[in-house]
């Protein structure tokens, strides 16, 4: 039998201790390797359900913007359709006896032109009762009357009046006028600027006198004209024409103190004959027909 030294023994527990070692190493590993694999599987689990969670409330939140983008857009489809309405009924009722009465004045001028050979049909359009184009449904701009020549575009206002028309009258009247004095004071006006008042006769039995300052209608007349000029994208500003009709042959005078300004004022039938015998025949040239024709179908394009 072979004996052993204490050397070779020890080299032998040494073997023995490393192999005992290692076997332990290994198991360690796989355990180590199991566990990180288990965390891993539980991780990536949690995620997928995370994921999945996150699509859905996303997939929800989708849906119901859906619906309250869909009803927005039905409740404004509706107002809009609604306001249509509105719309196409004040083209139908809005026009009042003033306005007829201008529309058959400016036809008129219009076909005495053309017999005189003065212009050709063409060199004129007359369009009546007109909406300019808004995202502000409560907030409509309408053009009574819109005359287009090669000489310019002419935004027209007319009211039926019985009565006198102060054009640009101030303070620098009122030793001639002293009754103006009051007038102004009542509707708290500015003495030093040129003001447009109209003394109105009612048609009852009293025959009373209505004092109007047309002041503000001059500024929204001239407001609308840079509209219309903002939305043809024209080089030239239309000109703002307040016209008074009167209600019998007569019914209208005027006094003028002060030169215009960019709105017009005009009394009666001749002085609406002779502005535009005027300004249509000898005024500058701004357009060619096919621009006239051109502008006239845009604008018959919002209506």
């Amino acid at each position: 039998m072979t004996q052993f030294g204490p050397m070779e023994i020890g080299l032998y527990v040494a073997v023995g201790i490393a192999v005992i070692c290692f076997i332990l190493f290994l198991v360690a590993l796989n355990r180590k390797k199991k566990a990180q694999q288990r965390i891993e599987t539980q991780y990536k689990e949690k995620e997928e359900k995370l994921t999945q969670s996150h699509h859905e409330a996303l997939e929800k939140v989708r849906i119901e913007k859906k619906k309250v983008e869909t009803k927005h857009k039905e409740d404004y489809e509706t107002m809009v359709a609604s306001k249509d309405r509105e719309i196409d009924a004040l083209k139908v009722f809005s026009k009042n006896n003033s306005e007829y009465v201008t529309d058959m004045r400016l036809i008129g001028i219009r076909e005495r032109l053309v017999r005189e050979k003065r212009i050709r049909p063409e060199d004129m359009h007359i369009m009546a009762n007109i909406f300019m184009p808004t995202n502000d449904l409560d907030n409509i701009t309408r053009i009574s009357h819109l005359v287009l020549t090669r000489t310019g575009l002419y935004i027209i206002d007319s009211q039926l009046l019985k009565g006198h028309v102060y054009q640009g009258i101030s303070r620098n009247q009122f030793v001639d006028n002293p009754m103006m004095e009051q007038v102004f004071k009542t509707l708290q006006l500015d003495e030093t600027t040129p003001q447009t008042i109209v003394l109105d006769e009612s048609e009852d039995n009293d025959r009373k006198l209505s004092i109007v300052d047309y002041s503000e209608q001059i500024e929204h007349l001239e407001a609308v004209a840079e509209k219309l000029q903002r939305q043809l994208n024209n080089k030239y500003t239309p000109t703002p024409i307040l016209y008074f009709n009167p209600k019998q042959d007569g019914d209208v005078t005027l006094s003028s103190y002060a030169p215009q300004s960019t709105t017009k004022v005009l009394v009666g039938p001749e002085q609406l004959d002779e502005f535009f015998n005027k300004y249509v025949f000898h005024g500058r040239i701004q357009y060619d027909v096919n621009e006239l024709q051109a502008i006239m179908e845009e604008i018959e394009s919002y209506n």
